[in-house]
């Protein structure tokens, strides 16, 4: 009775932060139409990054010990995250040499699905139709002998939303499209609804088209650098770190450019790769002296003593 209690509460508290999200890009999107769309779309897409940025928790760290073993079919999505479709794309490292993969989906000790690829993604079929409420776990193997579940610790896994909140989730997506604004803040509104219902996996897959299309936006890039260190994947979420650093030393955006370089020292401090760390977090703190934040110079200086504090103290 309890776990069926806690399930109810949770339910609804999903569905009223879903209501509240869309409340808020909403709001946002309400701003962009009365007084942004008149600018350039470039301008558009910032303003929506900014207010969107206000809202979201700045990135966590995944696990300092996530994937970067290229011999390992790590699972890059869908991990650590809820899913609005039965029939997620599923993806997972390309490990060079390799020529087949068996891919399985394992709900607790049960193994509901199985195939056989020779390519390092796949969209599940649909059947048999997966199920709201509980965790799947997908498993690679790869034909030189490594598992997905090499990885130490191993990728936590996916969960469906229920019915109900996914009929919420699309019928704001359907409102957020249907507005008169162009495709690409069509697209970024979308992604941030996303994030913000915990759907980490469509919000990267939508970030990831606008790339695909041709988009340089700093933002999109940053954002997709958040999500795959949310999701543990330190690999991806250094690549898009970097693309976004020098998009924005491109864009000559000073703001950008900080937090970014402290984004990147923060995954490095994880990664305990301390000499990566000290130079970001050394370019972190440049670049907010340059803009006169004061406190984050001092911070940052007080960081970076440490740093080699033990530095210093490991060499003698």
């Amino acid at each position: 009775m309890y776990s069926a209690l806690l399930k109810s509460w949770k339910a609804k508290s999903r569905k009223a932060k879903i209501s509240l999200w869309f409340f808020a890009v909403c709001l946002l999107l309400l701003i962009l139409t009365a007084v942004i769309i008149p600018k350039a779309l470039s301008t558009q897409v910032s303003q929506i990054s900014i207010i969107a940025q206000s809202q979201c928790r700045r990135a966590e760290s995944g696990d300092p010990r996530s994937p970067s073993n290229p011999d390992i079919p790590y699972i890059i999505s869908p991990r650590q995250t809820l899913l609005l479709t039965n029939k997620p794309r599923l993806r997972w490292n390309q490990v060079l040499g390799v020529k087949s993969y068996d891919v399985s989906l394992q709900k607790g000790d049960l193994v509901v699905w199985q195939t056989k690829v020779n390519t390092n993604e796949i969209v599940y079929p649909g059947k048999p139709e997966l199920e709201p409420g509980g965790e799947y776990l997908l498993i690679v193997k790869a034909d030189n002998g490594k598992f997905s579940t090499d990885e130490k610790p191993n990728a936590r896994g996916f969960s469906l939303l229920s019915k109900q909140e996914a009929q919420v989730v699309k019928t704001a997506i359907t409102q957020l499209n249907n507005q008169q604004v162009p495709d690409k803040v069509k697209a970024l509104q979308s992604a941030f609804f996303y994030i913000g219902s915990d759907l980490k996996s469509e919000a990267i897959e939508t970030l990831e088209a606008l790339i695909s299309g041709g988009s340089k936006e700093v933002s999109v890039s940053r954002k997709l650098g958040d999500l795959y260190w949310q999701a543990g994947v330190d690999v991806l979420a250094e690549t898009h770190y970097l693309n976004a650093h020098t998009q924005a030393i491109a864009n000559k955006d000073m703001v950008q450019q900080a937090q970014i370089a402290e984004a990147l020292g923060d995954l490095y401090v994880a990664l305990d790769d301390q000499k990566a760390a000290m130079k970001w977090l050394t370019q972190a703190r440049n670049s907010y002296k340059t803009l006169g934040n004061k406190q984050r110079v001092e911070e940052l200086d007080t960081q970076l003593k440490q740093f080699k504090s033990t530095s210093d103290a490991l060499e003698s």
